[in-house]
């Protein structure tokens, strides 16, 4: 997937989501793993080589449509 005008080499901004049902210690051990994924050297000098942020919000913030449409979603993902 890439947008109009920009090559497979060109950095784009990219959003990746990832719904999950999982406990608030799983969620931790999650991120913990996906942080030490994308940035496998936690102790280098400088911005990371490429550039991220990570944001995790609990489903209880979200409205009842957005609750309904992520386990819908993680259904079809899962079969």
């Amino acid at each position: 997937m890439t947008t109009a005008g920009l090559g497979d080499g060109q950095a784009q901004l990219w959003r990746i989501t990832i719904p999950v049902i999982a406990s608030a210690s799983e969620v931790d051990a999650l991120t913990d793993r996906l942080v030490e994924t994308l940035c496998p050297d936690g102790v280098h000098d400088g911005p990371c080589l490429t550039p991220w942020a990570l944001h995790v919000t609990d489903g209880n913030s979200l409205s009842s449509a957005e609750q309904r449409r992520l386990w819908e979603e993680i259904a079809e993902t899962n079969g």
